[in-house]
């Protein structure tokens, strides 16, 4: 039986070779595109969930409490957190906490007195109960003892290979500078772990050993909010009674620490209309959390986006489902007398339904084995499209090979499903005579099936538009300053004088002018809480940066009010510009009266140190575009109450220039660095590349849409081609007689385009509101949504019935072409 079935689809591949081609091309692209999509969904939805007792294992999270405006949970806590939760809750197994260290120039001597030298971001420092908590095992080294000390490090494999090669790098001594630095500290390697895996959220090149760090110092402090605070809850604790009683702990415990920062009681505190709360969040949902989270991990995912690329890959199947059922049910005719026939020989409707079934799973079958080597040969463009770093193999994943399997089967019955009733549902001796017709019914399911294709393909277009027409105004938005030309030099903190490299630095070819400050846009993370002069009992929380008289001209900041840091005026370093959202959050008018006024810093119990306000700039964007314009200080850099020395930038205004003296200038830049910083690794971004990673993901989403859109239009597109040269085949006589009868190829053309493009229409007409209902959800992330054009609208309507009508027009002008003597000579 098997074998018959073989011999029959092989036969009916080689006499059908138009439509089993189509069937085959559809099938490979829908399930080479659903491999591609479920690699990249299972590692989105399987973030973290390696670490040991997972479904124990939260982070704490706490109200974001340096901003009066912002709703979203914050991730960083002050080390009193830790304590808290470990003596009032007795739910409460382990805790511990990581500690954003930040980046750090390191340097390895070899006995030859070679030096290896890298810049480490992302670097961060552990207590003792790091292995205890999460799952990052140690391939050389004992857990127990490898931070008990400071100055102690574990280096990730790739790391330690980077520095060490092949030689055992425990008990190594390697030097590191970092932010609160100007020397060089010798760290011990105690350890080497493996490198984090892709899926997890933490991701480092290395751990310091928080001993050393300022944490134990600030063990009793809620607001020195540095820390990542992981616990890990006992077998059978009730997570929702945690949940309540966790929230009772910072009335009991933060008192002090809102004292010292805030000149407030927690009473106080939250009379003034402020909360200050505590949340758990599963660990396993840091990558895609449910609640808009800010902390020292912000690579996080996008339900929505996850979501869309499954419902894509879903249509997209479906699609091509579609195509098979429509090319199947089209050639009724031509296999209604082989259904007939072997019916009449005994072959049961069951067995006719098997055989149909079986031809759908031998196209499948081949889809799939193509759809495996394409998937493997577009995975690295893929990876690069989604900075991902996925792979293929059929070896390791059973999960792959069995959804494959089952993939293969479900689009097999479900394209098998309608043929295989439409065709054994007839009686075979009046098919035989040419008595059965097809009728109505089977076309119009194919036509509402054709609708439906295109009905699909135009909400992802639509969708793919509007994605792009949001990501292209946040990319051309005014962000209150001139962000192009700008070129970022990092770790000036490391040069001899750093007043010295920006003079040098504005000099070299194709430079305007640079700038010496603590911070650039939009890595502005500077904040404390202040208070105004005449209004001490008001406190608000004020970001802030550092910078000298050249900050404001450099990056294009324009002043409202008053003036800029002069150099002639030494006594500039204690005073203070500000943005507009400063002086409406004291409640200052916007006028000339603010210049003179005081903003003040506690510097102690019941101290203040006073800045003086001498000019305000008009409000700009120096965090995400898509964020709103909080309060912001621009401090002199010659202050030393905010200036910690901890990590210090150049910014060089660069005037439009070709690549190549773009290049001349970078190397004369490092070229300066290198006199002023030696063996300091040169780093640098461009402030506009900074501006745009902020919205990343929803760039690679509007990349990943197109594809997806375009592969449903091809999808639906080489449906609509088999369905109009298998309906011409079957009009032909039908065209010869009009044409004899005085019929011309405009008529003709009209009287085959008409029915699809009428489709068309209706599927523009169903699609167009759905699309615009969904990308508005999408756009309600957004602080300023854009409008979706009504010209995308009008394109793609106008686009795919063009593309209808060329698909339809070229084999309808065939067909009107042929002369009709050939067509009718046999009749």
């Amino acid at each position: 039986m098997l074998k018959n079935y073989a011999l029959l689809f092989v036969r009916n591949l080689k006499r059908q070779k138009l439509f089993s081609s189509i069937n085959l091309l559809g099938l490979t692209v829908s399930m080479a595109s659903t491999m591609l999509i479920y690699l990249y969904v299972k590692q989105e939805l399987t973030f973290d969930n390696f670490h040991p007792h997972s479904d124990r294992l939260y982070r704490v999270n706490q109200t974001f409490i340096w901003s009066d405006n912002r709703t979203d949970q914050f991730s960083r806590t002050g080390p009193g957190v830790a304590h808290a939760l470990i003596e009032e809750l007795p739910e409460v197994e382990i805790t511990t906490s990581l500690h954003t260290a930040g980046d750090f120039i390191v340097s390895y001597e070899k006995t030859n007195s070679d030096a290896v030298v890298f810049e480490e971001t992302r670097v961060l420092s552990a207590d003792t109960n790091f292995f205890k908590v999460l799952n990052f095992p140690l391939i050389l080294g004992d857990e127990a003892t490898a931070f008990s000390q400071a100055n102690t490090m574990v280096m990730t494999r790739s790391t330690a290979t980077k520095y060490f090669g092949t030689e055992n790098p425990i008990g190594k001594m390697v030097r590191l500078r970092g932010r609160q630095n100007k020397e060089y500290q010798t760290y011990e390697v105690t350890g080497v772990m493996a490198d984090a895996p892709g899926n997890s959220t933490l991701q480092f090149p290395l751990l310091l050993s928080s001993k050393g760090f300022a944490v134990d110092r600030m063990h009793w402090s809620w607001v020195w909010t540095q820390l990542e605070t992981f616990v890990r809850l006992y077998p059978g604790a009730d997570i929702h009674a945690v949940r309540e009683k966790i929230n009772t702990i910072p009335r009991k415990r933060a008192e002090e620490s809102i004292k010292a920062a805030m000149g407030m009681t927690y009473a106080e505190y939250i009379a003034s209309g402020k909360k200050w709360e505590l949340f758990l969040q599963p660990i396993n949902t840091l990558h895609l959390p449910e609640y808009s989270v800010v902390g020292s991990f912000p690579d996080t995912g996008d339900r929505k986006i996850i979501y869309s690329f499954i419902g894509a890959a879903l249509f997209i199947v479906l699609l091509s489902c579609i195509n098979f059922m429509n090319l199947s049910t089209a050639q009724f005719t031509r296999r209604i007398k082989e259904a007939s026939i072997r019916k009449i020989l005994g072959l049961a409707k069951k067995e006719l339904a098997l055989g149909y079934f079986f031809e759908a799973l031998g196209f499948c079958m081949i889809a799939l084995v193509v759809a495996v080597a394409i998937s493997q040969a577009f995975l690295p463009a893929f990876n690069s499209i989604t900075g991902k770093h996925l792979v293929l193999s059929l070896f390791t994943d059973r999960w792959l090979v069995v959804g494959a399997l089952c993939l293969t089967i479900m689009i097999a019955l479900i394209s098998a499903s309608y043929p295989a009733l439409f065709l054994t549902t007839f009686h075979p001796v009046a098919a035989i005579k040419g008595r059965t017709k097809v009728g109505r019914t089977g076309k119009s399911f194919r036509d509402v099936l054709v609708v439906f294709q295109f009905c699909v393909s135009i909400i992802l277009i639509i969708a793919t538009a509007v994605v792009f027409q949001q990501l292209r105004f946040i990319s051309e938005k005014d962000l209150g300053f001139d962000k192009e030309n700008l070129v970022v030099l990092h770790h000036v903190e490391h040069a001899d004088s750093r007043k010295s490299l920006a003079r040098d630095v504005a000099h070299v070819p194709g430079a305007i002018d640079a700038s010496w400050c603590a911070s650039a846009p939009p890595f502005i993370y500077g904040g404390d809480s202040f208070s105004a002069e005449g209004k001490t009992e008001l406190k608000f929380p004020l970001n802030y940066t550092s910078g000298d008289e050249n900050y404001l001209p450099t990056l294009g900041i324009p002043i409202l009010l008053g003036r800029n840091f002069d150099v002639a005026m030494p006594a500039d370093s204690n005073r203070v510009i500000v943005n507009e959202a400063t002086i409406r959050r004291i409640g200052w008018p916007l006028d000339e009266s603010v210049l003179g006024k005081n903003i003040l810093y506690p510097t102690g119990q019941n101290t203040f140190a006073s800045f003086e306000i001498v000019g305000v700039v008009k409000d700009f964007n120096y965090w995400s575009v898509e964020s709103v314009v909080e309060p912001l200080g621009i401090f002199h850099m010659d202050n030393k109450i905010l200036e910690d020395d901890a990590v210090d930038f150049a910014v060089v205004k660069v005037v439009p220039q070709s690549s190549e003296a773009w290049q001349n200038t970078l190397v004369a830049l490092q070229k300066v660095w290198k006199q002023h910083a030696g063996n300091t690794p040169f780093q640098y971004s461009f402030l506009d590349q900074n501006f745009e990673s902020q919205f990343a993901r929803q760039q690679q989403f509007g990349k990943i849409l197109s594809i997806m859109s375009s592969l449903a239009i091809l999808i639906a597109g080489l449906g609509l081609l088999g369905m109009i040269v298998y309906s011409l085949e079957q009009r032909t006589k039908e065209i010869g007689v009009r044409k004899v009868v005085g019929a011309s190829v405009y008529n003709i053309l009209v009287l085959i385009s008409a029915g699809y493009t009428k489709l068309i229409v209706i599927a523009f007409l169903i699609g167009a509101p759905v699309a615009y209902w969904m990308t508005k959800i999408w756009l309600q992330d957004f602080p300023e949504p854009v409008k979706p054009s009504m010209w995308i609208f009008l394109a793609t309507g106008a686009g795919t019935l063009l593309l209808a009508m060329i698909i339809t027009g070229y084999h309808a002008l065939k067909a009107a072409a042929t002369n009709p003597v050939d067509v009718l000579k046999d009749e």
